[in-house]
């Protein structure tokens, strides 16, 4: 087995929008060619488990019209990452939304997030933080 000695980033044409998935140790980022918003990413794990959990439904391909609203919520980018940082310990739990999450509509799985360690900065450039 070969394993990442650093990100793998390939491009895909999806419903004519151009994609870049950037494949890493920790899991796949999906993001639109040249946009600088947050990547969409989801774990090894997560991935599997949702191909799996897809293929043991019955789930067919997406009709045209979910996957031009997938492609939407892409190109809008993935939300803040501090929607999905985990409650702290002293905070009650969230109580839960009594409709599906707002993706979930539009075919993307609740598991996929967004990278904290890759945010853009002030002037616009990519940079890396340290996760640690």
């Amino acid at each position: 087995m070969q394993k990442f000695t650093r990100p793998l980033t390939r491009e895909i044409e999806l419903g004519g929008v151009r994609l870049a998935l950037t494949l890493s140790e920790q899991g796949i980022e999906v993001r639109t060619v040249g946009s600088r918003k947050p990547p969409w990413e989801i774990s090894w794990p997560a991935l599997v488990s949702s191909l799996v959990d897809r293929a043991v439904a019955g789930h067919a391909e997406p009709a045209p019209e979910a996957l031009t609203a997938v492609l939407d919520k892409l190109k809008a980018g993935a939300p803040a990452a501090a929607a999905h940082q985990a409650p702290s310990p002293s905070s009650p739990p969230p109580s839960e939304p009594d409709t599906p999450p707002p993706l979930a509509s539009a075919g993307v799985p609740p598991h996929v997030t967004t990278s904290p360690a890759h945010q853009v900065s002030d002037a616009g450039e990519r940079e890396e933080r340290e996760e640690g």
